[in-house]
């Protein structure tokens, strides 16, 4: 890979992150969330509060923080920046970003980097490039016959949630952008999802007309208690029973 440094300035830190020089994606994930600040929640008092109970979260144990779609490594070094001592399990499906992925997170420890996609059961998906630059790969669950197709393993948000390295930690962010294959994510059974004190969800409808690749992720939303807050192109469901325990109902 043709890799070229870019300086960055975050909390404090002065940092170094590596893009390919002519990906198109790699030099819109920085401007996304470097720039553009896209995961920043601190202008929200949902998001104060999160940062308050991380703090506090923290002197107990260790929060956990879920990356699925973690591409290059950008949203693994924000998070790593802004919620100190979090462990960040992060999930990439397409090889050759993995391995920028693994370059960019290399000083970070508390973190691993999962080569493979996110789903509702353990198994393994087929990867698509839909030909959207190296941040538009997408998943699908795999079928008799696509033996040509490439495939990579998937993992359950609960088959992380049980593993016992993280069954101790404090479940603090769950972050998805999986360019569509929150369908699959969110089919079944999603109790994983009051665990959160926040999930952070890019839908993908207006990439996938008519599919109904969010109609699963909404009707799983309704059966919990979240605050629902727009960003961008973003979700943000604030888990009011962690974080405002005394308004729940």
């Amino acid at each position: 890979m043709n890799l070229t440094p870019i300086n960055l300035h975050i909390h404090g830190s002065d940092l170094i992150f590596k893009v390919r020089e002519n990906s198109t994606g790699d030099h819109g994930v920085v401007q996304q969330i470097f720039q553009n600040l896209d995961y920043d929640v601190s202008h929200w008092v949902q998001g104060q509060k999160l940062l308050a109970y991380h703090q506090e979260q923290s002197k107990i144990r260790q929060s956990l923080i879920i990356d699925a779609g973690a591409n290059i490594g950008a949203s693994v070094v924000y998070f790593k920046n802004t919620y100190p001592q979090a462990y960040v399990y992060a999930i990439e499906p397409e090889i050759n970003n993995w391995q920028l992925l693994e370059i960019n997170t290399s000083k970070y420890g508390d973190k691993t980097n999962f080569y493979g996609a996110i789903s509702n059961v353990d198994g393994t998906l087929n990867l698509i490039d839909p030909g959207l630059s190296d941040w538009g790969f997408r998943t699908e669950t795999s079928r008799a016959g696509d033996m040509r197709q490439t495939r990579v393993p998937c993992i359950s948000p609960q088959s992380i949630l049980n593993n016992a390295q993280f069954a101790h930690m404090t479940p603090l962010i769950f972050k998805i952008d999986i360019e569509g294959a929150e369908e699959q994510l969110f089919d079944g059974d999603t109790s994983w999802m009051d665990k959160f004190a926040l999930i952070v969800i890019e839908l993908h409808d207006w990439m996938l007309p008519f599919s109904g690749s969010s109609s699963h992720f909404f009707k799983a939303m309704v059966q919990h208690d979240f605050d629902f807050v727009h960003k961008g192109e973003n979700v943000f469901l604030f888990n009011r029973r962690i974080l405002a325990p005394n308004l729940a109902v």
